[in-house]
Order: C-alpha cells, then sequence, then structure tokens
C-alpha cells in the first residue's frame, strides 16, 4: 500500500471516528436534558403534593351549620383525597393536576367566603333576636309595671270610695209613754241603744241611697237580734245584723243617729258596735250600760 492510501484510510477513520464522537456526545446531552426534565417534573409533583395536602387541612377547618354547604364541602374533599391519589401516580399528567388541583382552591375559596357571610348574617339575626329579646322583656316588664300601678290605683279607688265614720256618741234610751226619749246608761231601764255618727265627706263614692247596718254585741258576745235587719258578708261568712237604715247621701258630712229597739232587757257590760256599708266596715264604737 502506497502511502498516499495509507494516509487517505487514516483520514477516514478519524472522520468517522470524531462523528461517532459528536453523536456520543448528542446523546449524552439528550439525556442530560432528560435526567433534568425527569427532576423538574419531580420537584413539581412533589410541590404540589405538599400542597394538596395544605388544602386538605384547609377543607377540614371549614365548619357551617348549612346541611347543604356541609355537603358540597364533603363531595370536594372526596374529590381532593382522589386527587392526592393521582398526584402520587408518577404517570397522572402533572399539568391536568395543575389544572384540578386550582378548580379546588377556586372551589374552596367560594365556600370559605360563602361560610364568612353565613356567619355574618347569622351574628346579625342572632343579634337582632337578642335585641328583640330585650325590647319584648322591656315591654313585659313595661306592662307588668303598669298592671302593678293599675292594679294600686284600683285599690286606692277602691279604698277611697268606701264610706268612713266618725264623731261617735252612743247611749241607752228610755221610751216614755208619751214618746218622749230619756238618755240612760242603766241597762235595765233603757229600751232601746242609739248609736249618733257622722257619715265622712267622700267625692269618690257615688251618692245616692246608702244602707247602713249595725251589729251590736252584747257583752255576753252575742249579736243583738233585731227584727227583719237583714245581714252582711263578714270575712267571707254571712253575719247577722242588729238594726238598719237608709239615708240619702250626696258626698257631704252626714249626721246619722241610728236607733236599735232592744228585744229583751239588756245586760250590764260593754257593747261594741260595728257599722257595715256594702259590706264594708266603715265604722267601729262602744257604749257601756250598768
Amino acid at each position: 500500500m502506497s502511502n498516499k492510501v495509507y494516509i487517505g484510510t487514516i483520514v477516514v477513520l478519524v472522520a468517522i471516528l470524531g462523528y461517532m464522537a459528536y453523536l456520543l456526545n448528542q446523546k449524552n446531552e439528550t439525556i442530560v436534558y432528560i435526567d433534568r426534565e425527569k427532576n423538574a417534573i419531580m420537584d413539581e409533583r412533589d410541590v404540589l403534593l405538599v400542597d394538596l395536602e395544605n388544602m386538605k387541612m384547609s377543607y377540614d377547618t371549614l365548619e357551617t351549620d348549612n346541611e347543604e354547604m356541609r355537603a358540597k364541602i364533603e363531595e370536594q374533599q372526596t374529590e381532593l383525597e382522589a386527587l392526592v391519589k393521582k398526584a402520587r401516580n408518577k404517570d397522572y399528567d402533572i399539568k391536568k393536576l395543575k389544572a384540578e388541583a386550582e378548580t379546588l382552591r377556586t372551589i374552596m375559596k367560594g365556600y370559605i367566603h360563602q361560610i364568612d357571610s353565613l356567619q355574618q348574617a347569622n351574628d346579625r339575626l342572632l343579634a337582632e333576636n337578642e335585641a328583640e329579646r330585650a325590647r319584648a322583656n322591656q315591654a313585659e316588664s313595661r306592662s307588668q309595671e303598669l298592671e302593678s300601678d293599675l292594679t294600686k290605683r284600683n285599690e286606692i279607688i277602691n279604698k277611697g270610695s268606701v264610706l268612713s265614720t266618725g264623731s261617735f256618741s252612743n247611749t241607752g234610751i228610755i221610751l216614755k209613754g208619751s214618746g218622749k226619749q230619756v238618755d240612760t246608761d242603766n241597762a235595765k231601764r233603757a229600751d232601746m241603744i242609739k248609736s249618733c255618727f257622722t257619715v265622712r265627706k267622700n267625692a269618690i263614692v257615688k251618692p245616692g241611697a246608702k244602707t247602713l247596718f249595725l251589729r251590736i254585741i252584747g257583752p255576753d258576745g252575742s249579736v243583738l237580734p233585731g227584727k227583719d235587719s237583714g245581714s252582711v258578708t263578714v270575712d267571707g261568712k254571712q253575719e247577722t245584723i242588729s238594726v238598719s237604715r237608709e239615708i240619702d247621701y250626696q258626698n257631704q258630712d252626714a249626721d246619722v243617729c241610728v236607733y236599735y229597739t232592744a228585744q229583751g232587757e239588756l245586760k250590764k257590760g260593754n257593747y261594741k258596735i260595728y257599722i257595715y256599708e256594702s259590706n264594708n266596715l266603715i265604722g267601729q264604737t262602744d257604749l257601756v250600760l250598768k
């Protein structure tokens, strides 16, 4: 072989080796690029997994009393669990994972806003209910006060509408054949008991005919009987009256004398005289006969 052929062969071999070295270098660079891309994708997947786990914790903290909202949150939590499983599957498209994760995040933000709005509305309702309850309690308290005031006023009016008496003067009476009356304190000689008093002025009492009842209790504690004198209610019981008299009351002081005719011989001792009008005790006085 001549030198020219030898040199030509060497040149060709060098060229082939150079081209092969170039191809090998290109392949190595491609492998390195693929590895880098793969590592980058793996890093993105890990970051996404962390993000999804954080999102899960955020969903777990969402609380609401709204049944419909709670059902929707549980539904999204189920989808989030499925997405975490997809993220752990290295063959699942990272772009799809990111898109689905972003959708869940957007939905979660919407839920947070709705829950916050519901809570604010609930707080307003609670505040309004408290205010209404306070107003109702205030109104009830005021009503009770007015009712109490009305009751007291009625009590005052009722008490004020009861007649009263004063300036008492009592004595035994001897009735002469001529009809003349003589005062006496001798029980055996007395034919009658005379009780005089003043019915006081009262502007509240309705004017007109008033019947006064005298209940006279003798020294032995029994009521002196009268003829057709009627009865009054005392402490819920019907009590016999000794004598009665009707007067015309015109809201002015009225001097009245009532005469009781003895149904037998009067006894010595103290006589208690109770004066009633409309079942109300309006006066009390005493008489002593010897």
